[in-house]
């Protein structure tokens, strides 16, 4: 019999994506939004549930093999500090009662500043205010780990990027403007390092974890991070033409986020760009050897072209 998994958050970007991974390897998939989700293959069930309702998420969640929280709320601090504990703490005794594993789908914003590689083992500063929030999701989720409550595992990815993506830090300001002005733009620092996990490794990913022993802290597949310069070069090799890449810098977020609302909270996140972001996934990549890192140019080839297609 297939394994049944119950995807929260399955109208989303991600979520789409590990839908329908999850159907093409013969789960058996329940697609769970705040509004309808309409697949239409045969293994996936659509379900409306509202979550902050503990009594819709348990009920949706019975009988399930696994559960995976992909989740995602109004980027405001206000809104994170208000919602997310209160979300965290109903899925922890969801897992509980069910039995289910629980796969949380998180960021690193909870690490801070880290100097260095950030590790499954880098302890948790954060400084800013979406980030204390993470942290005190982290901390409450391996709580629970540790007192043997539930089976879960806080699934980490690094800012990420590919077709359906449109609100990552490399979209259509740094993809599409490339292809037609031969100019795009990073956030940050062009000097700096970065890297990015390519959207279509997380559904594999999570696919593994669901399936294995392992709880606690991963850190999801990713590529060696590389300057906003080297990124460039790697445009000019996709698309065999120049590329000059400009920086949005932090003095001049400064001053936007007076007009534009999602760079007023972006603006704390900054440290990130700004200085070298080195994101580590040898754990995970030893414990699942045939887990793929998709190439940052297989990568942005795939990602130019979904933006060409959109266009049309």
């Amino acid at each position: 019999m297939s394994k049944i998994i119950t995807v929260l958050g399955a109208s989303g970007n991600v979520g789409k994506l590990v839908v329908s991974y999850l159907a093409e390897k013969a789960y058996n998939v329940r697609a769970v939004g705040r509004k309808l989700p309409k697949y239409s293959d045969s293994r996936i069930s659509n379900h409306e549930v509202d979550f902050e309702s503990l009594e819709q998420i348990m009920e949706i969640v019975e009988g399930s093999d696994g559960f995976i929280c992909l989740i995602g709320l109004e980027y405001k601090t206000g809104v994170w500090q208000e919602k997310w504990p209160s979300l965290v703490e109903k899925l922890i005794l969801v897992a509980e009662k069910t039995s289910s594993k629980f796969i949380f789908f998180d960021n690193v914003y909870g690490y801070g500043l880290v100097e260095g590689k950030m590790t499954e083992n880098s302890p948790l500063r954060a400084e800013t205010g979406k980030g204390l929030v993470r942290q005190e999701l982290d901390e409450m989720i391996q709580k629970a780990i540790d007192k043997k409550k539930i089976k879960a595992v806080i699934a980490k990815s690094a800012d990420f990027y590919g077709p359906e993506i449109y609100s990552s830090v490399l979209s259509d300001r740094f993809f599409v403007w490339a292809k037609e002005k031969g100019t795009a733009e990073v956030f940050g620092n062009p000097l700096k390092k970065h890297n990015y996990t390519y959207v279509g490794d997380i559904a594999h990913a999570l696919e593994k974890l669901i399936n294995s022993d392992f709880t606690g802290n991963i850190h999801l597949p990713t590529q060696k991070p590389l300057t906003g310069l080297e990124f460039g070069k790697v445009l000019e090799e996709v698309l065999n033409k120049p590329i000059k890449i400009v920086g949005l810098r932090k003095s001049t977020v400064f001053f936007l986020r007076l007009f534009i609302p999602i760079l007023r909270e972006l603006y704390e996140m900054m440290y990130q760009s700004e200085n070298d972001y080195n994101f580590d996934s040898h754990k995970i990549l030893k414990m699942f050897p045939d887990l793929k890192v998709t190439s940052y140019e297989e990568g942005f080839k795939e990602t130019l072209d979904w933006w060409e297609k959109k266009a049309k």
